[in-house]
């Protein structure tokens, strides 16, 4: 049998985040430190799945549980200098669906663009506590990444912008992901919760030697 080969064309991963998931900026730095050592099999995605979906104020234990998170995660070296105090605020984010918005409304002006909001958006929510799904405060971030910010409020504002994120979390939820960060790995294997570097270095690998052979989804576990 003759030896199996990378594709010609890279393999698609797709990170389901949430830029105000502090687990999700773990992961998707782990996911790039994999990448280094695999330069031109895979190519990067990244795509939205809301922490927080609907709309409703925090219970007590849902605010508990993400400041637990939180200062988990805060105690990882890709997350050093994440707080909490977003969800500590007096009245913290209902959901988190206006920042993922946010981003898919920068994508239209490029990934440049959408991965600078992105970086603004973690640093003001993450690092500053501030709550980033609030519009004045979106605006001014768009502002600072250098967005035209005109076009972004338009695309902000339009119902399809909105429908872009439910696709998409719809999408996941089809896959079977249940939160975020999730990794899809050739639309065939999905790697749940966020990972050691090495260990999606070693995902990868067994992706590459074995793809030319699946033909189901395989959860990672």
């Amino acid at each position: 049998m003759p030896p199996r080969t990378l594709p010609a064309e890279p393999v698609s991963l797709v990170l389901y985040e949430d830029p105000l998931s502090p687990w999700c900026l773990v992961a998707e730095r782990r996911v790039r430190a994999a990448l280094e050592d695999l330069q031109g099999a895979f190519t990067l995605r990244l795509e939205p799945f809301p922490l927080r979906a609907e709309p409703s104020a925090l219970s007590a234990a849902e605010r508990r549980a993400l400041v637990r998170a939180a200062r988990k995660a805060s105690r990882e070296p890709e997350a050093a200098g994440t707080t909490p105090e977003l969800w500590l605020l007096r009245d913290p984010p209902h959901s988190t669906m206006p920042a993922l918005a946010a981003l898919v409304a920068a994508r239209l002006q490029g990934a440049a663009r959408e991965a600078a909001l992105r970086d603004a958006l973690r640093d003001a929510a993450l690092v500053r506590g501030i709550d980033a799904t609030r519009r004045d405060v979106l605006i001014e971030l768009a502002t600072a990444a250098g967005l035209d910010v005109a076009r972004f409020d338009t695309a902000l504002s339009a119902p399809a912008t909105e429908r872009r994120v439910l696709e998409s979390f719809d999408e996941a939820l089809g896959k079977g992901i249940e939160a975020a960060p999730a990794l899809v790995v050739g639309d065939e294997w999905l790697v749940a919760g966020p990972r050691t570097a090495d260990e999606y270095r070693g995902v990868l690998r067994r992706y590459a030697a074995a793809r030319l052979g699946l033909q189901n989804m395989r959860v990672v576990h």
